[in-house]
């Protein structure tokens, strides 16, 4: 059985349910998806440092600066280099500091909402 962990950055309820509800579905495919939602800062960090976790989705609807410092702060801790780290966004965003950060891929909602599945499998 292939299992990974999601570690979810979000305050957004609508993101939260369609990526519960992929894990749901994988889950019955035989593809073990398990999710930690966190809001707090230090709690992410201290998080992201498990050896379990291996895709951490920050929504950009927080704070730009605090989603740009919280993956440098991520991509500081040891053990990170390989874990993704996607970020998603509503409207137009400057991409360049995410990347800088150690953002590995950005995405529009309305196009993460489509291949949620296929991202969550990668």
């Amino acid at each position: 059985m292939n299992t990974r962990k999601v570690l979810l950055i979000t305050n957004d309820a609508d993101i939260s349910l369609i990526i519960r509800i992929s894990a749901l579905t994988l889950t019955k495919l035989n593809c073990q998806i398990s999710i930690e939602e966190l809001h707090d800062k230090d709690a992410v960090l201290e998080a992201s440092a498990s050896p379990e976790i291996n895709l951490i989705i920050i929504d950009n609807d927080r704070n730009v600066d605090e989603a740009v410092s919280m993956i440098t702060s991520i991509r500081k801790k040891e053990g990170s280099a390989t874990k993704k780290i996607l970020l998603i966004h509503n409207g137009e965003i400057y991409k360049d500091p995410f990347f800088k950060a150690g953002c590995d891929s950005i995405m529009r909602k309305d196009e993460f909402k489509r291949v949620v599945n296929n991202i969550l499998l990668m």
